[in-house]
């Protein structure tokens, strides 16, 4: 069936996808945080090791990964329903996530992949918001 007769917006798939990748890639990030400990430089050499302490970074960069990607997977019921909240929930989180990461972590080549995937998310959300809201 053609997808032009269906009415069915591909823009909404794509995020809802996107989302559910995202969420992935956070619970992924926290297992890796866990099983490598190499890969815990970003915590320990940003400012969240000079807020939490050098021994607590993990933790803390745990649960603000963690509430992220809860937030975010709180996006999807809405996302599959159309609803006009839930691409601005992923625009606001995807937001504040950057900017959280740039504060706290420290810098390093992987910023600029996840800054990537960040401005993908946004513009697909800002696609998704703008097609739900021009259809009622």
């Amino acid at each position: 069936m053609n997808s032009f007769k269906t009415g069915r917006n591909w823009v909404n798939l794509l995020l809802i996808l996107f989302v559910a990748i995202n969420v992935a890639g956070d619970i992924g990030n926290i297992a890796v945080w866990k099983a490598v400990p190499s890969s815990q430089t970003s915590l320990t050499g940003g400012w969240i090791a000079s807020f939490a302490g050098a021994g607590n970074a993990l933790t803390t960069g745990i649960i603000i990964l963690a509430i992220v990607a809860v937030i975010y997977a709180a996006s999807i019921p809405g996302l599959l329903k159309k609803q006009k909240w839930a691409p601005l929930l992923v625009i606001a989180i995807s937001i504040t996530n950057r900017a959280l990461a740039l504060l706290l972590y420290e810098f390093n080549t992987a910023f600029f992949v996840w800054f990537a995937w960040t401005i993908i998310l946004l513009i697909v959300a800002f696609l998704d918001f703008r097609k739900m809201s021009t259809n009622p």
